[in-house]
This record gives structure tokens, sequence and C-alpha cells, in this order.
């Protein structure tokens, strides 16, 4: 890339008109080119000053006015014949363009070429100070070095690098012994390097890529685009793809196609969030050939309409500014989404709630036929909306029961009817479910539970508890049971409350239910529930009076006890009890 501009820099000085003052001819990284070399007498050490015009209107006469001004001092480091390349402060490198002319600081200075040097020095002086015939080396007599040399170094002038190798390597071949075997030798070495350089700046120049071609080039495209017949209109000088929407709160990168660069000489970007008085400006940079990029800063896309429109400078004597995509009276518009922010996780959102029934109609605790125990496990978490909340979890019920006529009336206590039937049988009832919450109303909120599970009916009187699940499983039924409960809540869920439900199982049973819930104190919820059920069994209702105190000491997690009391008739009755664990965070 570098052996491509020095190329290009050839060209323009050698196709150029001499100017009364030297000037920047071109600007690579930190190298600053200057056309000042050794036949000016600048070398490697001199001090150069440069000058950057201004170019202003006369408000009053309309006249150009042109001045110059120092910005800072430039050294050389190295020095060709009328070209120099000069370094400068690096804060200031970016404000060198192409054309800023430079003052010489340093005295003139005289410089030799050191291959005439030394063929010059090499020959002989004959007496009386004029050069000396053919001279020869040793062991050559009669051999011209000089002459064979100077003869291949005119030879050499004004040929490609591969032709002047060529001739060198025949010097070689024709004088094996010449002094100037190593310098020659040297500059062999340093063709092959020029002309690998010079392959791989052709090979880049004639790459589709954009971003390994030196920026220089679009100097040729700019004098390409001088010479067009049909000028392009001036809101067709840019191109770029529409932004219709973007997304809030995140950079836009613009890129923008320059048609005729010969027409931009420096360009913005102006921008407008919704909301904001005025337009903001970014400068466009150069990329590339002919490309123009920019960036709107995240904090510039915010919701709402972001208005912009580009200005250019174009690089005639006048210097106008001009609109050439939009403008500020009809800017583009980008429609920037509106913010969506997730609120924060909000304490109370997930409850899990165990809780274990024992409960005896009979009276009889495990000697009777009629009783049965239920626990539950089940977590649940609030979404809010549209679904107020989710419960999953599981449960068992598992008792014995039968008719309470039979139970009351046999004498011997094995619920045998007047036949000597066995009447009662045993359930297991292991279930999964999941409950949905919908609020209705801010107070109101409806609750719907389906479930399913295994479904084991034992009805042979032998007394072995869990018959089922060995191997003797005569007597035994194996069934899915499946069931759904309802209810509505009325009041705050937190605080004072009622709930109203229902719930059926296939083979197991009904239950209907109220329950109204309180805090009289803070730290101590009560809960009063009635329930109507014929649990375990489908064969007699029966009335249960539940209360339940919890002791809510600390936020995350309280323990709650209930006693109840249960009958189907008054001499079919019992109490029992159960304890619950509750965890809130």
């Amino acid at each position: 890339m570098r052996t491509l501009t020095i190329l290009l820099i050839t060209l323009m000085v050698a196709t150029s008109v001499a100017s009364a003052d030297p000037m920047v001819i071109a600007v690579d990284g930190a190298d600053i080119y200057v056309d000042l070399g050794a036949l000016d007498g600048v070398g490697a050490g001199s001090e150069l000053e440069l000058l950057h015009e201004v170019v202003a209107k006369d408000p009053r006469t309309g006249a150009t006015l042109r001045d110059r001004f120092a910005i800072a001092k430039m050294t050389v480091i190295k020095s060709g014949a009328r070209l120099s390349v000069a370094t400068i402060d690096p804060a200031l490198v970016k404000r060198v363009l192409a054309g800023d002319q430079v003052r010489v600081l340093s005295a003139p200075r005289t410089f030799l070429d050191p291959w005439a040097a030394q063929v010059e020095a090499s020959k002989v002086l004959a007496p009386g100070g004029g050069p000396s015939g053919p001279t020869t080396g040793p062991g050559t007599p009669g051999v011209d070095h000089v002459g064979i040399a100077t003869k291949a170094w005119q030879e050499t002038l004004g040929q490609v690098p591969e032709r002047r190798i060529e001739r060198w390597n025949a010097l070689l071949t024709a004088d094996p012994r010449s002094p100037y075997r190593k310098v020659v030798e040297n500059e062999i070495i340093s063709l092959k390097l020029q002309i690998q350089q010079r392959d791989y700046a052709l090979a880049q120049a004639r790459s589709v890529r954009t971003d390994d071609r030196n920026p220089r080039i679009a100097h040729l495209a700019t004098e390409l685009a001088k010479a067009s017949p049909t000028p392009l209109p001036k809101n067709a000088l840019i191109l770029a793809d529409s932004i219709e929407r973007a997304i809030p709160n995140r950079p836009i990168e613009f890129s923008f196609l320059v048609r005729m660069p010969s027409a931009i000489a420096q360009a913005w970007l102006y921008v407008r969030p919704e909301g904001e008085p005025g337009f903001r400006r970014i400068d466009l940079r150069p990329d590339g050939d002919s490309y123009l990029r920019g960036t709107i800063a995240a904090d510039a896309v915010r919701a709402g309409d972001l208005e912009w429109y580009v200005e250019a400078r174009d690089g005639g004597v006048e210097q106008e500014v001009r609109p050439v995509l939009g403008s500020q009276q009809q800017p583009q518009v980008i429609e920037i989404d509106a913010t969506v922010t997730e609120a924060p996780i909000q304490q109370g959102r997930s409850h899990i709630d165990a809780h274990v029934d024992y409960v005896d109609f009979d009276g009889g605790f495990n000697e009777g036929y009629d009783q049965y125990y239920q626990a539950e496990f089940d977590f649940t978490y609030r979404f809010i909306e549209p679904v107020y909340a989710v419960r999953l979890g599981f449960g068992t019920l598992a008792g014995k029961g039968g008719p309470r006529d039979v139970i009351d009336e046999d004498t011997t206590g094995r619920c045998l009817d007047s036949n000597g039937t066995f009447r009662c049988r045993k359930v297991n009832f292991s279930y999964v479910y999941t409950e949905l919450e919908f609020k209705l109303r801010p107070n109101v909120a409806l609750m719907i539970r389906p479930q399913a599970g295994l479904l084991t009916t034992d009805e042979m009187d032998d007394g072995a508890r869990n018959r089922c699940s060995g191997r003797d499983i005569d007597g035994c039924r194996f069934r899915t049971g499946f069931g759904a409960r309802g209810r509505v809540r009325f009041g705050s869920e937190l605080g004072t409350n009622l709930v109203i439900g229902a719930a059926f199982t296939d083979k197991v049973g009904t239950l209907l239910e109220a329950a109204y819930h309180w805090l009289p104190h803070k730290i101590v919820p009560i809960q009063l529930t009635v329930q109507v059920t014929d649990l375990p069994v489908p064969e007699d209702f029966g009335v249960r009076l539940i209360g339940d105190v919890g002791f809510r000491q600390l936020s995350w997690v309280y323990p709650s006890l209930r006693v109840s009391y249960q009958a189907r008739d008054i001499d079919h009755s019992g109490f029992s009890g159960g304890f619950a664990l509750n965890f809130d965070w």
C-alpha cells in the first residue's frame, strides 16, 4: 500500500505544473509527503513550517478573501531528489490536509548522489589532475571496470525493475571481479523488493473490497468525475438505505455512498431526538473510495421520532455548505420503538403451602370405618396478569368408609350388614393438580383446578393395611381418577376474605366449602371453614367445622395448627386435627 502511495505521489508531481510555493502532496498515517527534496536543499533533519489557507467571503463587498496561517513545525525524516517525508506532532496530524502549503525554515543544504560519488571516487587520476585511461582490477589486466559499470548504469535509466535486474546480472557475468559487485548485488535486492511491493499494491488496487484500498485512490475518482458531462443533482450526491424503525437505547450506524466524490469535500449528519429543540451535528468520516460513515449515539435513540439530514461542503472555491440528503425543513424520520422495561421482581410473588389433615367421622380412629387423612403440597407463583396466579401441586388421600347406618348398627364393629356382607371399602388416591387463578375484579378472584391420579379401591375385609400394594390383589381395583375443584374468593388475598368452592372426584366423593379468613392481629392469621362432604367414599354426607390458627412472627415462613369437628349425624361424629407450613418470598 505504501508503494502505491509513492507511485501516486510521483504521478501527481510529474504531471502537475510547478507552483511557486511547495505544498503537502499527501498524508499517509503519520507520514506527510511534501514536494521538496534534495534538489531544493531539503534533507533529513530539515525543518518546515505548515501553512493552512483560509478562504472567506466579505459580507459587505462579496469579495473572496484568502490568507495563510502557520499551524506547526514539521521535521523531515527522509528525502528523495524532489520529494520528502516529514512528521508533525501526532495531535496535529488530523489537521494536515493535502494542498496545505509549507515553508522551509532551515538553511538550504547540499546533497550528493551516493552512487555517482562512489563511481567518481573509484576513478584514478592521471598526472596533471585529469582522469586516467582505462583502469584494471587486480589480476585482470586490460579490464575497464569503471567504463563497464558506467555503461550498465546508463542503460538501466528509465527501465522497469525487471529490465534493470537483467542488466545488472549481465554486468556481474561480464565482469565477475568488478570492484562494484557488492553495490550491484544490493541494488538487485532492492529492485526485487520494489517489484514485490508494486505487485502487492496493484493487487490491492484491483480488489473489490473497500476496506483494503488506500483512501487516496478516491483522488483518481475525483478527477474522473470532473470530466462527467452531466453533473448529478444536489439531492442525488449521497445515497443511503432508508431506516424506518430502530430499537431504543442502541447506537445507529450510518453508511452513505458518495456518487460524486469530487462534489463533496466534507459532510455532516444532523440528528434531533423527539423533544429536543435543535439538531446535533455529527462529523461523517471517509471510508474507502466513496463512502462516508457516522454513528448516532445511543442516548439520542429514544422513543418517538428521530429526525435526521445530511449537509456537505463542496470542493469549489466558494466552499458552499448545502443539504444533500433531506433538510432541516424536511428531514428524514426514523421511528424509535417504545422502551419496554420489565417491572422489578417484587416480594410476595411466590408461596409454598404444605398441609396434612386427619379426619375421623365415627370417633373410632384407626379402629373405625369412617376416617381418612389427606396431605397436599403445592407451589404458587403470582404472575399478576393476564393469569393472576398458578399453583402446581400433588396430594394423597387415603382412608376407609361405607354406609353410615351399617357402620353404626353392626355390633361386631366390622361393617357387616344384616346379611353378613362387608359393605365398607378402603381407598387410596394419589393425584397431581394445576390451579389457575384469574382476577375478575380487584377483590374478586376465580380459581379453577383440574386434577388426576391413580385410584386404588380395596373391597375385602381382611384388616391388612395397604394390601393392594403387594401381591395379594384379590378384590382390589385400580383406575385413573379424575376430578375438579372450583373456588371464588371475595376480598383481599392477604387480608380479610371469604372463599366459596366445590370439588368432585369420581369414586372418591364431593366437597362443598366456605372459608372465612381474617387477621385479628398482624402475626396471627385465623381461618374458619365449613365443609359438607361425603369423603372418603360417596355414601353419606357430613358436616365439618374447622378452625385454623397461624403464627407469623417471620415474614417468609409461618406454621398453623387446625382442629375440626365433623359429624354425619349426632351419633356419628368425631374430633380431628392437622397442621400446615407456609413459605412466602
